[in-house]
């Protein structure tokens, strides 16, 4: 009985401390503050006041920019300039072989310096010799036949001898017909010659090539020791001096477009400024749109080596088309992106929240967003892959509410 009733003291004291050590563990879970994240850096967002654009993408083009070719072809024995070279205007650009044509302007500029030996000093095919002879013989042969009429007339001429003398003058006036007719032929003959040589002296000429324009050898289209066809392309030479955006407007949008208009072109991260120069007065080509052309503010770009904007190159320009608007400018590294699509975290009444955003236009490594955040907002400065949508965080002593 001793035996027992000790035993059963013991297991009483086990059952007590056990009841305690877990009343005392569940007093300490209940009474462990639950995981709050901290409340992420954030930044205030501000609204800036900006003139409504469209947004389209256009293709750098040069207004001065020329294929050149030669009308005779031939084989190319050299070029004076490598592509990105500099040349000025008039200068030798490429130089095709000419030893035939050579010959062949030698032997035409012969042909007109015989033809016009022939005719001498003459002005006009009235005044060869040939032709002035023939007509002192007519006159000769039509003072005898009127000479002729008189004796007919008064009886001292025979009938016959009327008739010889009529005949005579009509033999004369064939003979300086002829004359007068084969002094124009000569005279003609003399003009088609002079300009046969006149062909093979520009023919002759156009071997060498040379640049209509100041500018910089783009393309080079023929390797030397190469035939050239004629009219075939041979080199491109573009004047970077003034640039262009070229762009598209659609149907919808085509009648906000007016010369003068700003546009607004970023260009490897450097926003420049552009103005409408010109527009097609109605719509064209496949797409049915309005194609318009700003003058780009190169500054000294154009003068360099390696100029910022390359001719062919495509950017995002903005249209200016009066009025304006408020727009949220939003660093880019404080976005994130999903399907194409721009979003941004807030923190708003101690939660997160994210935001899709309508995007205006960028601007280098920011954003102007048109719609999805509002001036003086919390924007998270770097979002994080794990964030809730609606988690709490808890604000960091000192940080503003």
């Amino acid at each position: 009985a001793p035996y027992r009733a000790c035993m059963l003291n013991r297991g009483m004291l086990v059952v007590v401390a056990l009841c305690a050590t877990a009343g005392c563990q569940r007093d300490g879970a209940e009474k462990a503050p639950p995981t709050v994240r901290p409340v992420p850096e954030t930044i205030v967002l501000e609204a800036r006041t900006v003139p409504k654009t469209l947004s389209y993408v256009g293709t750098v083009v040069a207004p001065r920019d020329a294929i050149i070719a030669s009308t005779r072809g031939g084989r190319v024995d050299g070029y004076a300039y490598e592509v990105g070279q500099s040349v000025e205007s008039g200068a030798l650009l490429v130089k095709l072989g000419a030893t035939e044509l050579a010959f062949a302007s030698q032997a035409a500029a012969a042909s007109a310096t015989q033809a016009a030996a022939r005719i001498g000093g003459a002005k006009d095919p009235a005044s060869l010799p040939s032709a002035q002879a023939a007509k002192a013989s007519y006159e000769v042969a039509a003072d005898a036949a009127r000479r002729a009429e008189k004796l007919h007339a008064q009886g001292s001429l025979s009938e016959q001898e009327l008739t010889r003398a009529r005949a005579n003058e009509a033999s004369a006036k064939a003979q300086y017909d002829g004359a007068l007719a084969e002094a124009q032929a000569e005279f003609g003959r003399l003009k088609e010659l002079m300009a046969t040589a006149g062909q093979a002296r520009a023919a002759l000429g156009d071997q060498a090539v040379r640049a209509p324009f100041s500018g910089i050898v783009l393309e080079r289209f023929v390797e030397i020791g190469q035939m050239a066809a004629p009219n075939a392309p041979l080199v491109r030479v573009i004047d970077l001096t003034e640039l262009r955006i070229r762009f598209d407007v659609p149907q919808f949008d085509a009648e906000k477009v007016a010369l003068g208009r700003k546009v607004t072109v970023l260009a490897d991260g450097t926003m420049r400024t552009a103005s409408v120069v010109r527009s097609t007065p109605g719509l064209v080509g496949e797409s049915n749109s309005r194609l318009v052309e700003a003058t780009i503010d190169v500054g000294g770009d154009g003068d360099a080596g390696a100029p910022a904007l390359l001719p062919g190159a495509r950017y995002p320009a903005w249209l200016e088309i009066g009025g304006t608007e408020e727009l949220v400018d939003v660093p880019l590294s404080s976005t994130t992106s999903t399907a194409g699509l721009l979003r941004a975290w807030v923190v708003e009444d101690g939660r997160l929240r994210e935001r899709l955003l309508s995007v205006a236009r960028f601007e280098g490594e920011r954003v102007l967003v048109r719609g999805g955040l509002r001036g003086g907002e919390r924007l998270v400065k770097t979002p994080e892959p794990d964030f809730r949508l609606g988690e709490p965080v808890a604000a960091r002593a000192g940080d503003a509410k």
